[in-house]
């Protein structure tokens, strides 16, 4: 059937849908996930409620407020294109990645003025990249374009999926490493429950959502396991700054061998419940501990905004779990599943000599029976 039909059905099925409504959070200005009651990511919603027999509520929110608005539970989830990030993953349930990019911008390579939208990933890449230029953030993300072509800013900055929504003939871009990946946020509220639930909806209707991308990506960037897998490894060591912070701001030791026994100790018996054999998760373990120890010695946050027993360390344990069913669906991975895109998560945090060796590793899990 096509994908026109399937849309046409699903939206009529979940208008005949009895539950009670699915409230999706939503931005509506950020093309090519949700614009104008138009998107991937409206189109994702769609199809997930449907399979909940549930109606959607659209529940519009501004990118500022997005934290605090998830937080209270304003919506039940939000799907508008959102990035994950670590200090949101410590809060209800960031979903598997359904598209990966990178930031982008557009105009002079050297910008004196950043335009940006605020509260989100792309300020703290505007502020990162471009540490002597003046930036300036808009709430309205399509008046980004604006800014540009009326030279109150050198340059804008977008993303991947976006820029080909604000680039006109004649531009400068350029864009850096697929770096992000695009998630849903389940709130706290309903995280337990509808966490896994929206997950396995993603695995199982992965050939619906590749032609979906190739609708509004131009691409279908398929996501097979290993990409899950590798992806969850990222968010994992990603949480290990915020916990270097908290250690130093407390004066503790980067090393605790008692909670590392403890970690390795619970992932092996979980993997030999999930099939895996246990020796070759417990060293995949072993090493992912000794980059994360890497990672919190080496990377200096100025703060330490996260809690490390009531936040970080839950969330932590929440993605050793998931990584560990991600893996018992992907082993054995073979050497040649590693792909470049895959790998791309990575980048920022391990060298090439660690994420080597992490390869490794999880080409030695294989499965116990």
């Amino acid at each position: 059937m096509p994908l026109g039909w399937i849309a046409i059905v699903a939206l009529w099925l979940v208008a005949c849908a009895s539950g009670p409504p699915l409230r999706v959070g939503t931005s509506g200005d950020y093309a090519p996930f949700s614009k104008d009651g138009q998107g991937f990511d409206l189109d994702v919603a769609r199809l997930f409620a449907h399979e909940l027999g549930r109606p959607v509520e659209w529940v519009p929110f501004r990118w500022p407020e997005l934290g605090e608005r998830a937080a209270r539970g304003d919506f039940d989830v939000a799907m508008s294109g959102v990035t994950w990030r670590a200090d949101r993953d410590v809060h209800g349930w960031l979903s598997l990645a359904v598209g990966q990019g990178g930031p982008c911008w557009i105009g002079a390579p050297k910008p004196d003025t950043v335009g940006v939208n605020r509260g989100g990933v792309l300020e703290s890449f505007a502020r990162t990249r471009f540490p002597k230029a003046r930036i300036v953030t808009v709430d309205d993300n399509e008046s980004l374009p604006e800014l540009l072509a009326e030279r109150r800013v050198d340059a804008i900055v977008t993303d991947s999926f976006e820029i080909a929504h604000f680039r006109k003939p004649g531009d400068t871009s350029l864009c850096v490493s697929q770096t992000f990946r695009k998630v849903y946020w389940v709130t706290p509220q309903r995280a337990g429950e509808l966490g896994p639930a929206l997950d396995t909806f993603l695995e199982k209707h992965e050939p619906e959502l590749r032609a979906l991308r190739e609708k509004w990506f131009g691409a279908p960037q398929p996501r097979e396991a290993t990409d899950h897998v590798i992806d969850l490894v990222a968010r994992r060591l990603e949480l290990m700054e915020f916990v270097g912070a908290w250690k130093r701001s407390h004066q503790q030791p980067i090393e605790d061998l008692a909670q590392e026994a403890r970690v390795l100790d619970a992932v092996q018996k979980k993997a030999l419940a999930l099939g895996l054999e246990p020796g070759g998760v417990r060293k995949l373990f072993e090493l992912e501990i000794a980059l994360a120890k890497r990672i919190e010695a080496d990377v200096q946050r100025p703060d330490a905004p996260l809690d490390l027993d009531t936040e970080l360390r839950p969330a932590i344990a929440r993605l050793s779990d998931r990584q560990l069913a991600a893996l018992a669906k992907a082993a054995p991975l073979p050497p040649t599943s590693f792909e470049a895109a895959a790998l791309a998560p990575l980048l920022p945090l391990l060298s090439a000599d660690e994420i080597a060796r992490l390869q490794a590793a999880l080409a030695g899990i294989e499965r116990s029976n």
